[in-house]
């Protein structure tokens, strides 16, 4: 597990990155930092926080030093309620893993930032902006060898509108089959997202 730092104190760059490689995360550590960048572009268009959202960024990937039985393990003995898709694939406990490293391991109390790891892979309903922020940032650079599906189509979107592009996103990935079994918050943020684009708020 990694340090636990105080409640008070900002964490640096360099303490996360020490978290990933000290368990040999080093493709893991890419990645998040990536999406830091790529969420920070989107943060300036949307007049979000930078810090924030780099913060989340560097953190939603953390629970990856954990292995998806030891997630799951930490799920049932928590009596975590669990998603169907959750019991049979295990890794997709990371987001909510990840939240509860970040609070508990690591100090963080902003709700926006710990909301936002813990629905980066499937969105939520009444999902708010650093959520999907963070959600269509990990999806345009993703941990994937290659360009990302859809990469052009997304980058115009994000600068549209967050709700476009993550909409767009999701309902690609049920309508290709791209998923191996929805979660229940995937399913709700389609049909909330679907329900904002067709009445603007």
């Amino acid at each position: 597990m990694p340090e636990k730092f105080g409640a008070d104190k900002i964490i640096r760059e360099e303490e996360i990155e020490k978290i990933y490689l000290s368990h040999r995360k080093d493709r893991t550590w890419k990645h998040v930092r990536e999406v830091a960048e790529t969420a920070a572009e989107i943060a300036r268009r949307y007049g979000l926080n930078i810090e924030k959202i780099r913060t989340a960024a560097l953190l939603h990937d953390v629970s990856t030093i954990l292995s998806p039985q030891e997630m799951f393990d930490l799920a049932v003995t928590r009596k975590m309620p669990l998603d169907p898709s959750e019991e049979k694939y295990h890794f997709l406990l990371h987001q909510r893993i990840s939240r509860i490293l970040a609070e508990e391991q690591l100090g963080i109390r902003d709700p926006e930032i710990l909301d936002a790891v813990e629905c980066h892979t499937t969105l939520k309903k009444s999902a708010g902006s650093y959520d999907k922020a963070l959600f269509i940032a990990d999806k345009i650079s993703w941990d994937q060898e290659g360009v990302p599906p859809h990469y052009e189509t997304l980058q115009t979107l994000v600068r549209e509108s967050l709700d476009k592009a993550c909409f767009f996103y999701i309902s690609d990935q049920f309508e290709n089959g791209r998923l191996l079994m929805p979660h229940k918050w995937i399913i709700e943020a389609y049909d909330d997202l679907k329900s904002r684009i067709a009445t603007p708020q």
